[in-house]
Formats: structure tokens, sequence, C-alpha cells
């Protein structure tokens, strides 16, 4: 089978990048003859290194900025964006598009060009915002009407979806749910990384770019309430940083609380870093919120790395954390509010049993939901569609 994959990113530093290597990996092992053709975005982040070099990967589409570009640039890119794609598409039995709209309508439109099918996938924020737009929504409604099948990463991102788009536009069996998974067996070994700040003291941990629906500012708010009668507690962040206004917002925060020494935002690290601070945090704190411009979190795999690591998690419900963790189980998930946020940390910081048995639960869960069944799952799309 000959699939063409259209994703802006093969990267270990976002999570889009990380379900299209996982995924396609998968994929491959579930079906050895597949032939792998990879189109990326222009300005694409670092390929991971994990990444096989037999795979056949491109730059030859539109910038992930796409979806804002003015009309002209935007008209310009789209045409340059579905030559590229039609013409790796000619060779190609099926089109996956792993990135969002407008992407996935220059996946749709090349497919069609090229006489065969076209798959979505629907992460979250980047499928509803389209809908929503005064510019784009009629296009994009237009655009999940013609996929073969939508492939939904959480029951949440497909209830959005589904409550925004009628069922006379977007049949409901057209959106299939394939949740997230992780490669659990990753997350266990210790990392030899020499010594690290965080290995001499005790902490709690987030994951995630620096912007608002992540949801940081909800955690930071929690935790320098904690950290005040914690004297001995940390909080490290690792993610891309902004240097905006919302950034300064967490560290004012902090310094303001008298507890500004003891938050640390480290920006991207190394894999094996990412690991080391997942196995040895006493909480994983991940608590996105519906931002002010309708973003959203559609899943979160973190909260899967986190429980293969054997760390419970604490998110927020209404958003894909509900599909990631097991509440009472592998983790908490709270209202997105401050005050709900706190008493979860709370709950775990204070009871060692309960972190313990969450942790463990935690790792049969992660290895129970891997990406050698989700592929076989999107196999199973691919052979209907195909059939």
């Amino acid at each position: 089978m000959r699939v063409l994959f259209l994703t802006d990113s093969l990267s270990d530093l976002d999570g889009v990048g990380r379900y299209a290597m996982r995924l396609i990996a998968g994929l491959e092992a579930a079906s050895p003859g597949l032939e792998v053709h990879v189109l990326l975005a222009r300005k694409h982040r670092p390929t991971s290194s994990q990444v096989p070099a037999h795979w056949k990967v491109e730059v030859a589409l539109p910038p992930d900025y796409f979806f804002y570009m003015s009309p002209v640039r935007f008209w310009a890119w789209y045409w340059i964006g579905t030559f590229k794609t039609w013409r790796a598409a000619r060779k190609a039995q099926l089109v996956h598009a792993i990135k969002d709209y407008p992407h996935s309508l220059v996946a749709l439109r090349a497919a069609r060009l090229a006489g065969v099918p076209c798959v979505a996938t629907a992460h979250g924020t980047y499928t509803i915002q389209p809908v929503l737009s005064e510019r784009h929504g009629a296009r994009a409604r237009e655009t999940y009407a013609g996929f073969a099948k939508m492939i939904s990463v959480s029951r949440y991102t497909r209830r959005r979806l589904l409550g925004i788009v009628p069922p006379a536009e977007l049949a409901p069996e057209n959106v299939v749910v394939i949740p997230n998974a992780v490669s659990a067996e990753h997350y266990v070994e210790p990392r030899s990384i020499g010594h690290r700040a965080w290995h001499d003291v005790r902490f709690t941990l987030g994951i995630g770019e620096i912007k608002e629906r992540k949801g940081h500012h909800l955690a930071l708010e929690a935790w320098v309430r904690v950290a005040r009668d914690q004297a001995d507690l940390h909080h490290f962040l690792v993610g891309k940083r902004s240097g905006d206004a919302y950034e300064a917002s967490l560290v004012r925060m902090a310094e303001e609380a008298g507890v500004g020494d003891r938050l640390h935002l480290v920006g991207n690290l190394s894999e094996d870093e990412k690991i080391d601070l997942l196995q040895r945090a006493d909480v994983f704190v991940h608590t996105p919120v519906t931002a002010s411009d309708g973003g959203f979190e559609g899943f979160g795999i973190v909260y899967l790395e986190a429980s293969a690591a054997g760390t419970p998690a604490l998110g927020t419900l209404d958003c894909g954390a509900e599909d990631a963790i097991v509440d009472g189980e592998t983790g908490i998930l709270v209202r997105q509010d401050a005050d709900s946020v706190e008493a979860g940390l709370r709950k775990l910081i204070a009871d060692d049993a309960l972190r313990a048995s969450m942790g463990a639960a935690g790792r049969d869960y992660a290895r129970a939901s891997n990406w050698d069944d989700n592929a076989r799952r999107v196999l199973e799309i691919y052979s209907e569609v195909l059939g």
C-alpha cells in the first residue's frame, strides 16, 4: 500500500509531530509492505532522529501559518501546495492529511485531482477554529464533508465538531474516534543524562508550549498556593517559551508569591531529559483551558507519557484530557478554575500511597493505549475507504 501523509512536523517537540511519527511507524509495523511518503510544511520543526531513513520525506507544503495569510498569499500557496501534493498523490493509493485545515484542504483537492481517496485526522483546536471562521467557515465545512473518513483523536474533539457542523453537512458516522496512544516502554527505563537541577529537589512538572490554552496560569496559580505551605516544592515547566506578556505573567505570579526561585521555565529539552523529568516528578500538572480565541486541548499525549513513566496526572475537564486520564485511577480531572486545580494538587501531593497506586494504574493504562492498536484501527479505515 502506498500512502501519502501531510503533516507540519515529524518532531519530538510537539504533539502532532509525535502523533505522525508513532502512527506511521505503527502502520508500517502492521502492514510491512507500506510505502511511506511524507510531505512537510515549510518552516517545520527539526525532524526527530527517530524518523527512519527509508521514509521518503520532503518539504513541499505551505508554512504552518497558512490559515492566517492574506487572501492573495493564501491562494498563491494553495495552488503551489496543491500542485506539489497532486504530483506526489499520483503515485499513492491514499492520502492522509495529518495536518488540519487548510493543509487538509490542499490534501483533499490534490487527492481528487489524482483520483485517490483522502482521510484526515482531527486533532482539536485547529479542527474547530476553521469552521467558526467567517472567512474560512464554508470552505472548511465543504472540506470536511469531502473526506472519505475523519479520524478524531478524542471523543471530546468529535463532540465539539459535530456540535457545530450539522449532520446534513457532515455525517456523524464519517467521524471515527481513534484515541491517541503512547509507546509505553519508551518511558520506563532510566535515562543516563548526568546530573540535572531537578535531581536535587522535590517537584511537580508541566509540559506544553507557553500559551494560554495550555492553562499554565491555572497550574501556576494553584502551585504557588501549595508551594507557600511546601517549602521544598519546585515546579518545572518544559515547552517552547513565548517571551510574551503571558509568559511574563507566569513569572510575575511566582515572584509576587515569594516562590519565584522555585519556578523553572526550562524551554524545550531533549527527549531523554523530558523522560527523566516525567519519571522523577511527584505529579504531572497540565490544566488546559478553553482560551479566549476558542482554542482547547484536543487530547494531550503528554498525559499518557506521564502515565507510562508511572507519574499521576492532574488535568482539566471540558477538553481532551477526559480521554487521556482515567479520573480517580490514573490521575484526577478537575474543573477549569484555580481552586479546583489547587484541591486536586493538594490531594495528590499529600498522599504518597495514592500517587503510587495511580502511577501503577497509569503504567497499565499506557501499555493498553498503544500505537499498534491505533495503527490497526487506522488500517481498517484505509481498507474500508479503498474497498
